[in-house]
């Protein structure tokens, strides 16, 4: 429970964190109600239930700007610091460019999200060991899930820069740049999954269900089926980090060490 002597530490840290929380749900809200909230549709476009990645996302992050003022959470939120209303900022620019179809500043502002959350991402993992379950749940989750959405995201709006609408018959360049991105993100899921000995199922779900909806979603059969390959290696990796999570957490088997395992982008 917050107490008189550490809910106010950091104050204005907290209540700026809370009006991030605002600004990036009123974003995420308007891009999801514009008809073009999925951006263009491309060969790597996903399912739409695929974007939905985001509300997961922001459900977590409320319990993100509530639990900064309970006992317990000093560590880890000041672990994030100010870097999380700097990546609120850039998330909800890149929103509003991309919904608004202006696909160059939304592919920069991708990248800037990515690297920024990347950073926050790499800090938890490495340095803030999630030591309760208001940790794991409010610190660790929502930014293991928001820096795979980044890498998604970095791609999506990359395809929609870069390649033709989804109307034509995709080239042969075309197939092989989808295939080359659905194996960056199978590859990368297996990074979380065996980032250490318990994994992080989270962020490789989101690439999991990412690959799914890309097999939903494309006609092509060579996207397709190349997507329904890289998720059936993504859900065996998540697999592995269940086990290891929930089942044989206190049981001697090593994987290798935290700085052997990192995924792909960290």
């Amino acid at each position: 429970m917050p107490s008189t002597s550490s809910w106010n530490e950091n104050l204005p840290l907290k209540i700026v964190n809370i009006l991030t929380f605002v600004f990036l749900f009123g974003s995420n809200t308007y891009g999801s109600l514009t008809p073009y909230g999925t951006g263009r549709d491309t060969y790597f476009t996903p399912e739409a239930w695929v974007f939905y990645t985001w509300t997961i996302i922001d459900v977590l992050l409320l319990g993100y700007v509530i639990y900064q003022f309970f006992d317990g959470s000093h560590e880890v939120v000041h672990g994030v610091g100010w870097r999380f209303p700097l990546v609120g900022i850039l998330n909800a620019i890149f929103v509003h460019v991309f919904v608004t179809r202006h696909y160059i500043v939304a592919f920069i502002f991708a990248i800037l999200v990515a690297s920024t959350v990347s950073t926050i991402y790499y800090s938890l993992s490495a340095h803030l060991h999630a030591k309760s379950a208001g940790d794991a749940l409010f610190v660790h989750l929502p930014f293991s899930l928001w820096h795979a959405w980044s890498i998604v995201t970095v791609f999506i709006s990359g395809f929609a820069l870069f390649t033709h609408s989804h109307k034509n018959h995709p080239s042969a360049i075309s197939i092989v740049l989808v295939v080359a991105a659905e194996a960056f993100l199978t590859l990368t899921a297996v990074g979380y999954a065996l980032r250490s000995r318990e994994g992080d199922a989270a962020g490789a779900a989101v690439l999991f269900a990412t690959l799914v909806g890309i097999f939903g979603h494309q006609h092509n059969d060579v996207i397709r089926y190349c997507a329904l390959a890289g998720a059936i290696v993504s859900g065996v990796a998540i697999a592995k980090s269940l086990y290891f999570t929930f089942v044989a957490r206190d049981r001697g088997v090593s994987l290798g060490s935290d700085d052997e395992r990192r995924p792909l982008v960290a």
